[in-house]
């Protein structure tokens, strides 16, 4: 039992650190993580435990990045710093961080060495606590406030200017309407007027002596 407990050490070593990093709001972080081995790096897994269902926030296996297991709030916005992971740097460049950046941050490695037996590998964990500084809460929400008002006064925009126009067409309808009506009434009356003769009669009779 204490020789089988002694070879799982062996086959698999863990190894866990933390640090703690700052960064301004709208700038871009380095989160740094590197090891010092010459095994060969077969995964990288950059996660955050809150996100961790929804995806990381970068992975690699097997010499290749799979964009499909990233967290949609990072899609574009990381990369390696080494894309060839030169002396065994794994640090990632976080761009234009906000506030909701802020959290735990999890480098996850594991390397194998060729020459040993394949199933032969350790794992390296590095934890850094990332916090985002810049603008404060007020000046946010007064921002978010001033954009927020802006939205709803072109909303009532776009709900008035089609009310007006119908008013304005339904206005020209009436009057187009309103005229025809006139027209007609005024030709009908005038068909139905008597025709007074211009020729006034003449008294022929002779008066009398």
């Amino acid at each position: 039992m204490e020789s089988l407990i002694v070879f799982l050490f062996v086959i698999s070593c863990s190894v866990a650190l933390q640090q703690d990093v700052q960064a301004k709001f709208g700038e871009d972080v380095t989160l740094q993580c590197q090891i010092t081995t010459d095994e060969r790096i077969s995964v990288v897994k950059w996660s955050r435990p809150d996100l961790n269902t929804d995806g990381y926030v970068y992975f690699y296996r097997n010499k290749r990045f799979y964009e499909n297991y990233q967290h949609p709030s990072f899609h574009g916005r990381v990369k390696l710093r080494h894309p060839e992971m030169k002396d065994g740097d794994v640090s990632i460049i976080l761009k234009n961080v906000t506030f909701n950046d802020t959290g735990m941050y999890e480098c996850h490695i594991a390397v194998r060495n060729p020459v040993r037996s394949k199933r032969a590998h350790t794992e390296i964990s590095l934890f850094i606590d990332l916090t985002v500084t810049g603008e404060t809460d007020e000046k946010l929400l007064q921002q978010q406030l001033v954009e927020s008002e802006a939205g709803n006064v072109q909303d009532v925009g776009d709900v008035v200017t089609p009310t007006v126009k119908m008013v304005v067409c339904f206005v020209v309808v009436a009057v187009i309407v309103v005229g025809f009506l006139t027209l007609f009434i005024f030709k009908r009356n005038k068909k139905q007027l008597p025709v007074q003769s211009n020729t006034e009669e003449v008294d022929l009779t002779c008066p009398e002596i």
